[in-house]
């Protein structure tokens, strides 16, 4: 027996557990040392610079070009800016990246000085707009593929944003179905795999479980693990059921109050309450209409969703213009039946006083789409394609954008090419009641951006927000910076407040070609008077102005001497 018990102890399953056991030390070891690799990295880089503090590390290069000796040419851009700021009203920035790449078709906010930009072409790079500096550029090209109808189309990114708290990791989608992380604080690539054998509409962090979720146009739904770097789940549709083969053009998350919920929307006009608590298991359908979500946030209890011009050939009925909707989380985690118990307040496209909305519910489809301002309601439906119908119709709410400001959450809509924003109160809590109707409201104020600075055939493309600033791309190719106006209001419940004034212009930004043949034909169409070397010209001619001004002034200062 006991010979026996020694062979039992000398088997080789011990050696292998011990394997797993020096091979799991191994790797904690090394990612402890790596861990404390990149924090003595960190306070090297940060010791260099002497005199700055930078809470974003993607601030960083900028600070090390001004030691580097290029502060009197900082120092000369910021007084050109002031002055024109003094002039004009806003100041005029000319970029390489808009001449190179096209106009915008993607912004993220990182912090209050801070955008990451994408362009057509599908370039990437990181804007500091108070100094008027690219502070980094991500990817310079993109790989050109074929469309659906075989014709060269370059890879365009579609959706971005940060995936961390500390917004160091930014996450980015594109035509492909690739996603993309990227390290701000190194200008680095983590990451590239293709999530999706289709386009890649969205991507939406999970701070509390430290992963984000994407989907795409191939219905599919993909939780990744950043602590693990790798996929912790992911679900197609079976065949033969409700949302199989239909494009999936936003996402959203339950937030701090719901965890476990997970928010997808369809071309069909579908919005699917999930549940990832275990797997993904779906909870809830409901109907929205004819339209095309095209974002989806979560404040408390509610959920916001933008809906563009609908697609018939998915949802099967007459297509709607959609506009802003809320709904009430709490009974779509419950799973009520009522398809539209869930709807608080819908803020229709095409509104814009409350006049307007009692003659919009008595007039057809047909009537409202020929009494719209959008210039985009004039472009027909062509393509039946979800990646385009959102982007070429320019019907609807396009993009969405929430804000605080105060209290009070507004949400920023690009909707029917018009910035309109709307205010979501406080978040205080209604009674649950499924009785209740849902209202329709028009919006606080709509200003129209590009009217004020760009020509007539120009449309904004992408819009986001941060604190007081709005940020629109258009098709001029350009990025204009506006600060908007403080929405709160006070008073009596009698009191009619004045309406409020439109967004103030800070910044426009232009393309800049460094050659004469770099200049696109419709960066030319925008600025004719473009061309290589124009912010150098408009400074030479700032400082001719300033000289005959001087020369003006010193014969009548030397007679008073």
């Amino acid at each position: 027996m006991g010979s026996a018990a020694s062979l039992r102890e000398d088997e080789p399953v011990l050696l292998s557990v011990k394997d797993v056991e020096d091979a799991r030390l191994q790797d904690h070891f090394q990612k402890q040392l790596k861990r404390n690799q990149e924090l003595l990295h960190r306070a090297t880089t940060q010791s260099d610079i002497i005199g700055y503090q930078a809470q974003a590390p993607f601030a960083q290069p900028i600070m090390q070009a001004k030691l580097d000796g290029l502060q009197c040419l900082g120092d000369a851009n910021a007084s050109f800016c002031g002055d024109q700021r003094r002039c004009v009203g806003h100041s005029e920035v000319y970029l390489e990246q808009l001449a190179v790449g096209g106009n915008i078709t993607a912004l993220t906010a990182l912090d209050r000085a801070h955008l990451a930009c994408a362009s057509t072409e599908g370039q990437i790079w990181v804007y500091n707009w108070r100094e008027d500096r690219i502070v980094s550029q991500l990817r310079s090209s993109s790989v050109v593929l074929a469309d659906e109808d075989g014709n060269p189309e370059v890879c365009r990114v579609r959706r971005m944003q940060t995936l961390t708290e500390d917004a160091r990791v930014l996450g980015s989608t594109d035509e492909r179905g690739m996603v993309c992380l990227w390290d701000l604080f190194d200008m680095s690539m983590i990451a590239e795999s293709r999530f999706h054998e289709k386009a890649c509409t969205s991507i939406k962090p999970d701070y509390w479980r430290q992963s984000f979720a994407t989907t795409g146009e191939d219905s599919a739904v993909i939780l990744y693990d950043l602590a693990q770097e790798q996929v912790r789940e992911r679900f197609l549709p079976p065949p033969r059921t409700c949302g199989n083969g239909v494009p999936n053009t936003c996402l959203g998350l339950g937030g701090d109050r719901f965890p476990n919920l997970l928010i997808t929307g369809g071309a069909d006009g579908k919005l699917r309450i999930w549940d990832q608590s275990i797997s993904l298991k779906r909870m809830h359908t409901i109907q929205i209409g004819s339209v095309l979500p095209t974002q989806a946030f979560t404040i408390g209890w509610q959920v916001i969703i933008s809906a563009s011009f609908g697609d018939s050939s998915y949802s099967g009925m007459r297509p709607d213009r959609g506009g802003v909707y809320v709904y009430d989380l709490r009974m779509l985690a419950e799973g009520h039946s009522h398809k539209t118990g869930a709807l608080v307040v819908k803020y229709p496209s095409g509104i814009s006083h409350a006049d307007e909305l009692n003659a919009k519910e008595a007039s057809s489809m047909r009537s409202s789409m020929k009494s719209s301002r959008s210039r985009g309601s004039a472009r027909s439906a062509k393509s039946t394609s979800a990646s385009r119908m959102a982007t070429e119709t320019g019907i609807g709410a396009m993009d969405l954008a929430i804000v605080e400001e105060g209290n009070s959450k507004i949400a920023v809509s690009l909707m029917d090419n018009v910035v309109k924003t709307f205010d979501l109160g406080t978040g205080e809590e209604i009674p649950v009641d499924e009785t209740r109707k849902s209202i329709k409201s028009p919006p606080m104020w709509e200003f129209d951006a590009v009217e004020k600075v760009e020509r007539d055939y120009a449309s904004t493309s992408v819009l986001t927000a941060y604190d007081r600033y709005v940020f629109v791309g258009t098709t001029a190719p350009s990025l204009q910076i506006w600060r908007r106006p403080l929405a709160s209001r006070h008073g009596h419940n009698d009191f009619v407040p004045p309406p409020l004034p439109p967004l103030e212009l800070r910044q426009r930004c232009l393309p800049l070609a460094l050659n004469a043949h770099d200049v696109p034909p419709e960066a030319c169409l925008a600025d004719p008077i473009l061309r290589p070397g124009m912010s150098l010209q408009s400074a030479r001619q700032a400082l001719e102005a300033d000289r005959n001004r001087w020369a003006l002034r010193a014969p009548h200062e030397v007679l008073k001497a």
